[in-house]
C-alpha cells in the first residue's frame, strides 16, 4: 500500500489516479491510519508551507494525505509529502524491525527443583511431543515419593518392588489416618495432600506412562511441571512418622 500511495498519490500522475483510489483510500483510511498510530503513537506534526506553518495531529495529517489531501491543508498538499513519508518508512521499520507488531510474552517458567528441571527443560524447548514432559515429570515426583522414607521402612510396609509405585505408592506412604509421610499435623491439610498426589498420578502419571500424546499442549505441560515443582517441595517437608 506504502508503495502505491507513494506513486501514485505523491507521483506526478495525481489527479488521474486520484479519483480512481479516492474511494479505496476512504474505505482503508481508519483502519491504516489506526495501525500506523498504533505503531507510531500519536504526536503532534510541524507543516511548513510558502506561506505558513501549521501544527497538527498525526492523526489529521495521515487522514489528510490518504483522503487525497481534501481538507484546509489541500492546498499546500505537496508541502507534508516529506512529513507523511517519514510517517510511514518509520511505521515500515519498525515491522521491518521486528519491533511491531506486539508478540505474546513467552511465559517464564522458573523450575527450582534441580532433578525436574535437568530433565523437564530442554523438553519443553522441542517444538512438539509435550507428552513427553508429563511422561518425565511425573517419573521425578513418584521417584522422590518413593525414596522420601528410609528403604528399610518402605520394604517394610511394601515388600514387593513391583507394587512400590502408582496408587498403591501414595495410599501407603499418604494415608491420612495413619501416614508414613505427614505433610501437616493437621488432618485435613493431609487429607488434601493425599487427594492431590493421588489425582496427579491417577490422572497423569498412570495415563501417560502407557499412551503417546502427541497432541498434548504446550502450555497443559508447562503447567503440570510448574505444579510438580511445588509438590516436589512439599515432599520435602514432609516428616517420617515413627
Amino acid at each position: 500500500l506504502f508503495n502505491r500511495y507513494s506513486k501514485e498519490i505523491f507521483g506526478t500522475n495525481r489527479k488521474e489516479y486520484l479519483d480512481r483510489l479516492r474511494t479505496q483510500l476512504q474505505k482503508q483510511e481508519p483502519q491504516i491510519t489506526d495501525i500506523l498510530l498504533q505503531i507510531l503513537g500519536d504526536g503532534m506534526v510541524s507543516i511548513s508551507t510558502v506561506t505558513q506553518s501549521h501544527t497538527i495531529p498525526r492523526r489529521d495529517l495521515l487522514m489528510t494525505a490518504l483522503m487525497g489531501g481534501n481538507n484546509e491543508l489541500s492546498h499546500n498538499f505537496y508541502s507534508f509529502q516529506a512529513p507523511v513519508t517519514n510517517l510511514f518508512n518509520r511505521a515500515l521499520g519498525a515491522v521491518e524491525s521486528g519491533l511491531w507488531s506486539p508478540q505474546e510474552p513467552t511465559p517464564v517458567l522458573v523450575i527450582k527443583d534441580d532433578e525436574l528441571r535437568s530433565r523437564c527443560s530442554d523438553l519443553l524447548c522441542a517444538p512438539g511431543n509435550y507428552d513427553r514432559v508429563i511422561r518425565e515429570a511425573t517419573t521425578v515426583l513418584e521417584n522422590r515419593l518413593r525414596n522420601k522414607p528410609p528403604h528399610e521402612l518402605l520394604v517394610q510396609l511394601i515388600p514387593n518392588a513391583a507394587d512400590q509405585i502408582g496408587d498403591n505408592l501414595v495410599n501407603k506412604l499418604l494415608s491420612p489416618n495413619n501416614p508414613i509421610l505427614a505433610i501437616s499435623s493437621d488432618k485435613q491439610k493431609r487429607i488434601a495432600f493425599h487427594q492431590i498426589m493421588l489425582g496427579i498420578i491417577s490422572y497423569l502419571r498412570n495415563p501417560y506412562h502407557h499412551i503417546l500424546a502427541s497432541y498434548t499442549e504446550w502450555s497443559w505441560a508447562w503447567s503440570i511441571v510448574g505444579f510438580i515443582d511445588r509438590l516436589l517441595s512439599d515432599i520435602e517437608i514432609c516428616v517420617v512418622v515413627k
